[in-house]
């Protein structure tokens, strides 16, 4: 069949498919306002007698105050608006209010609504929110089309770039048995944005009042035909069909190196072939995009080598942290073609990209020592991965998201990242670093001062102190009989006891937080348990536990030989040698 006949029965189906979707109903456009700054998820909810249904999802953040809907409204059913108000949270935003509101008149194509929180009220249902019919909302950008091979209903999503990752801005539920979407994105700057589903992401170029129409391939998120697009669009697409093969290829649990290499290699005359001919009459485009292609090229060989490296455990493939034997071609075409534009903070691939850089750094240390690296060591080197200093920051929040739940102490946290405090240098990083030296920060009130400040009773009565150790380490383990989390550290437990076995330099002190009327089943529990070392009963924290702010167990703490607080928060057993090199230190 002749192509162009082909394209234009393609066309023409599409065409067919939305226009017989909208003859069976119609779309609204919701434009929305909000009278306060601060952070909403703004959820339309359809209703269908019994069935209530998800349709459409706008994040609106404190840098905006404005959100558009476009959604189709269907004979028979009922439509509403939820209101999430999030506030910041100890780490993440967290829902402050909640409201919905249903959405009326549905008769028309265009609503206006004004959302005020300080209104809602559960008296009054519909206050907080006030609906009008308008005409077309001006200065929004449209991105709509029809979605391929979609056997059941999916979500999609509009992203924007925020310092080299997507954030989702507009999600659409589409149902099953239909197949068409809509955004209108009251966007303010040019740029590329991201379509993203479950099985792919389409970048899109847009500039303030653009109108997109593409089809997209679910099995693959690639295009499949454009209705309506620019210039830059058409590059974008002649790139995507250039790369889909490595895309695919890269869709096993471990792809096969000499594979996938066969379709690398080649393709590398392509890749320089459109770069030097990506050309068109907008040069901010070509310019961000070119860093996009060459980001795009090594990003797959990245990707492929380290899902490559990963290794089978049983009936399980379990990823690997570091990239494994290297092969040279790889080794010189990556480090040559390293990207270190700063126009990488606006691709949503660019914080994956440089965290992937990051671990490859690595690849020339010799593998023993390699292991031998602990968090700090290993952060220090990441930091030194990319010269360019804007970058920078997008490996600290990398190691920050990482290590954020097995940084042990302050201690820690201040050998680790106050080094690179000057790179939490935006809300995002600065927050998830502030929130986790909060959680340590008052343990410097207790670092080097006396332990020497309480005494408890051990399992005959006796009263004793820490002064009693003085000359010695002190490990104290503080746990309680009902406590499932301290009794699996126990096995481990004995094993750093076994460890130092015949070393008198040493003591470890059991410190329970059980009430004193269960002193019977602690006395029972260190029976079968078989616990060493001294043992002591806190009586519900009344002696050491609140005086020292211990609320989570278990706990272990270390004294130095002098009698000082040496650590207040130690890794645990379960991580023997990091607890083994922290006791070996105050040796």
């Amino acid at each position: 069949m002749n192509q162009y006949i082909k394209y234009a029965l393609l066309s023409l189906g599409s065409l067919f498919a939305i226009g017989r979707s909208i003859a069976q109903e119609h779309l609204l456009t919701l434009q929305g306002t909000v009278a306060q700054k601060k952070n909403y998820e703004i959820m339309i909810v359809g209703k269908d007698k019994d069935r209530s249904f998800r349709v459409f999802q706008s994040i609106v953040d404190t840098s905006s105050n404005q959100f558009v809907a476009v959604f189709p409204v269907k004979q028979g059913r009922n439509y509403s608006m939820r209101v999430n108000v999030m506030k910041e949270g100890h780490r993440r935003l967290e829902q402050d209010q909640s409201k919905s509101f249903p959405i009326s008149p549905l008769d028309k194509k265009q609503l206006a609504v004004t959302i005020d929180p300080a209104l809602f009220s559960d008296v009054k249902k519909e206050a907080g929110a006030v609906f009008k019919t308008i005409g077309q909302p001006k200065n929004t950008t449209m991105v709509s089309g029809t979605l391929r091979n979609l056997r059941v209903g999916a979500e999609l999503s509009f992203e924007r770039v925020d310092n080299g990752q997507g954030k989702i801005l507009q999600t659409v539920y589409i149902d099953k048995g239909d197949s068409t979407y809509y955004f209108a994105v009251p966007i303010q700057k040019e740029g590329l944005y991201y379509l993203t589903a479950a099985r792919g992401r389409k970048a899109i170029y847009l500039k303030p009042g653009d109108d997109i129409q593409l089809d997209l391939d679910m099995t693959t998120g690639s295009e499949v035909l454009a209705r309506k697009t620019t210039d830059e669009n058409k590059m974008i697409a002649q790139w995507e069909k250039i790369k889909l093969p490595l895309q695919k290829a890269l869709q096993v649990q471990k792809p096969d190196r000499d594979e996938f290499t066969q379709l690398y290699q080649p393709m590398q005359k392509k890749v320089d072939s459109f770069l030097n001919a990506l050309r068109t009459a907008n040069p901010r485009f070509d310019q961000l995009f070119r860093t996009a292609v060459k980001l795009d090229n090594n990003l797959l060989a990245l990707q492929m080598l380290l899902k490559s490296s990963s290794e089978k455990r049983g009936p399980f493939m379990m990823p690997s942290k570091d990239f494994l034997n290297v092969p040279d071609y790889y080794r010189d075409l990556l480090q040559t073609n390293k990207v270190e534009s700063a126009d990488i903070l606006q691709l949503s691939e660019g914080f994956t990209y440089l965290n992937l850089v990051a671990r490859f750094s690595l690849i020339n240390m010799d593998a023993v020592k390699r292991k031998q690296l602990d968090d700090t060591e290993r952060v220090a080197i990441y930091m030194d991965a990319v010269q360019n200093e804007a970058l920078k920051p997008l490996i600290l929040k990398s190691q920050l998201d990482e290590l954020e739940f097995s940084v042990a102490n302050y201690s820690e946290f201040r050998n680790t990242f106050l080094p690179f405090k000057r790179y939490a240098n935006n809300a995002a990083i600065k927050k998830k670093y502030n929130g986790i030296l909060n959680m340590f920060v008052a343990d410097t009130a207790y670092i080097g001062k006396s332990a020497n400040t309480f005494t408890i009773p051990d399992m005959s009565g006796k009263m004793v102190s820490m002064q009693d150790f003085k000359g010695k380490v002190v490990l104290i383990d503080t746990w309680a009989t009902w406590c499932g989390p301290c009794k699996a550290q126990i096995p481990f437990l004995k094993e750093v006891e076994e460890h130092y076995k015949g070393n008198d330099n040493i003591v470890f002190v059991g410190i329970s937080i059980d009430a004193e009327k269960d002193k019977e089943k602690w006395l029972k529990t260190i029976k079968e348990k078989e616990l060493t070392g001294i043992q002591l009963l806190d009586d519900k924290g009344k002696f050491f536990a609140r005086k020292y702010n211990i609320t989570a167990i278990p706990r272990f703490c270390l004294i130095d030989k002098e009698g000082n607080w040496a650590e207040i928060r130690c890794p645990l057993p379960e991580q023997t040698a990091k607890l083994i090199k922290y006791i070996d230190q105050l040796l």
